[in-house]
């Protein structure tokens, strides 16, 4: 009884874990279980409804799996008793079965929980992981953007754009471009994080891909609700970031890119885009 129970839990703190979410080896049963059990419904996709077959198989296991606990209690070891009860073959099979449904389940999901993990993910952006036709497709999909958190949403958003930044083509196609094709798979927070990551690198210096930063980035703004603001940010930004030596040396194939992306930034935000711009012109000048 107590070994069925030890096997949930186990596999639930793994689960944790993998996806980045350690928890507390004094944290309650059901409290490690229901967020190992988020996690990696969060895997399945969006838009699949509460009532969805996808998700109630899997959370009648959970609630299998959460009554583990009571009869272990009741039954297993880890307890001194006055009296103990009659473990019988319906008692062994429920433990054991209940057990094994939700654990086989889980890590079944495992892959995918791994695959969409934001750390990992951000980690290999930025520290030069190789990202072939199709890979930053896979994870971000496994990822599911939409519905993280809106720190990890700009964690990820900002970790694309600075990757992009550094000529690397499958992650400005499949982490940027494909924003224009399914918009509303791409929040706003990730759209503005990769926005800033196209103009600012991680040791905060200016710093662009001179020939594809300004096109992403108008491209960025188009589904945007609010690019104006969006931009805003960006210029605050820009005007406190000191200059990389590669952006000196190639500030004015930028310039002139930022200037031909003009019309397909949304009008609303064109002058701030400008402005931007002009503050670009000065500063390289100088």
């Amino acid at each position: 009884m107590g070994c069925a129970k030890e096997l949930v839990e186990s596999v639930a703190r793994v689960t944790l874990v993998a996806a980045g979410q350690p928890s507390g080896d004094n944290a309650d049963y059901q409290k490690v279980l229901g967020l190992a059990h988020k996690t990696i419904e969060h895997a399945v996709g969006a838009g699949l409804s509460a009532s969805d077959p996808l998700r109630q198989v899997p959370n009648a296991a959970m609630k299998m799996a959460v009554h583990l606990r009571e009869l272990r209690n009741r039954y297993g070891t880890g307890h001194g008793r006055a009296v103990v009860h009659n473990i019988t073959p319906e008692v062994v099979d429920t433990c054991v079965h209940g057990a094994l449904i939700w654990s086989r389940w889980a890590l079944a999901r495992m892959q995918t929980v791994l695959m969409g993990a934001v750390r990992p993910l951000v980690d290999d952006l930025l520290d030069g992981g190789t990202f072939y036709g199709g890979n930053l497709t896979e994870r971000l999909q496994a990822a599911n953007i939409v519905n993280l958190e809106e720190p990890d949403q700009r964690a990820l958003g900002l970790a694309v754009g600075q990757r992009a930044a550094r000529a690397t083509f499958n992650v400005r196609i499949e982490g940027i471009q494909a924003c224009s094709k399914v918009p509303n798979n791409w929040p706003p927070a990730y759209r503005e994080a990769a926005l800033q990551g196209l103009f600012i690198n991680p040791d905060g210096q200016l710093y662009t891909d001179p020939d594809h930063s300004a096109s992403s980035a108008a491209l960025l703004l188009q589904q945007h609700p609010e690019p104006d603001t969006a931009l805003t940010e960006l210029r605050l930004l820009v005007a406190d970031a000191s200059l990389s030596l590669e952006f000196e040396t190639s500030s004015g194939v930028t310039i002139t890119a930022m200037e031909a992306a003009t019309p397909q930034v949304p009008a609303s935000a064109q002058e701030t885009w400008k402005a931007i711009t002009d503050d670009l012109r000065q500063r390289s000048a100088g």
